[in-house]
């Protein structure tokens, strides 16, 4: 039975010109969300000058993604969809050494492209981004072209290390 990335129940949706998605902190037991009214929580900004309606869909924590072996595999926390387009969504709120918080949210977006390539044609959607957001480091360094490449090669998707979300 193919895997429903779009769960009504998973769903946030926002108009506004600038918002923000959220998670809990580690150990996170909740899907991540859209919040608009306090931006101090906020981990990733999403910036939207048309105030287009935008769905958030929460994967981590709402959608079952299996492995072979029947145990819950890695899983960004979401993806935003506006129209065709897609943009796969990790949140971090970490200051670790050596980028091992993108090392894990690469691998988490891969994980989840993969399941979606799976149960969705994703050539059918116009534009397909992938966004690892840090909000203790919102913008990415030179010392992560290797593992963006790596991403590049591996999905065909273009890895973005940023805070800000433009759409």
């Amino acid at each position: 039975m193919p895997i429903d990335f779009f769960k009504e129940g998973c769903k946030t949706t926002s108009g506004k010109s600038i918002f923000g998605l959220c998670d809990d902190l580690p150990p996170a037991s909740n899907p991540a969300y859209i919040d608009e009214n306090n931006s101090n929580i906020w981990i990733a900004k999403v910036h939207n000058p048309t105030k287009k309606p935008i769905d958030f869909y929460a994967i981590d924590h709402c959608v079952k993604l299996l492995r072979a072996d029947g145990k819950q595999a890695k899983s960004c926390d979401g993806v935003l969809k506006y129209k065709d387009n897609l943009i796969f969504v990790e949140l971090k709120s970490r200051k670790m050494k050596g980028g091992v918080w993108l090392t894990d949210g690469a691998t988490q977006i891969k994980a989840t492209v993969f399941k979606f390539k799976e149960n969705y044609d994703i050539n059918t959607f116009g534009n397909v981004k992938a966004y690892v957001c840090n909000s203790l480091k919102p913008y990415a360094n030179q010392g992560h072209s290797s593992k963006i490449q790596m991403f590049k090669d591996e999905t065909g998707l273009i890895l973005r290390v940023q805070q800000k979300i433009e759409v």
